[in-house]
């Protein structure tokens, strides 16, 4: 099983990708959780990261110490 710093390196690299694509942030939720399953991060961690994003006040090179 992957460690959960890196499963949720890929969650955040996958919300960064889908909000670029001006998904809404319920489906990005759903489609992390139909892959990570019960390492998925929750609906309201998604919304967060979704306007950080949108803020401009997170990028991938950020999210490398965060768990």
């Amino acid at each position: 099983m992957e460690e959960f710093s890196d499963v949720w390196f890929k969650q955040c690299a996958v919300i960064e990708f889908l909000t670029v694509e001006k998904v809404p942030p319920i489906e990005i939720h759903r489609r992390n959780q139909a892959i990570y399953r019960d390492q998925c991060v929750d609906v309201s961690t998604v919304r967060c990261r979704v306007r950080q994003f949108k803020d401009g006040e997170l990028g991938q090179a950020d999210l490398s110490d965060k768990t």
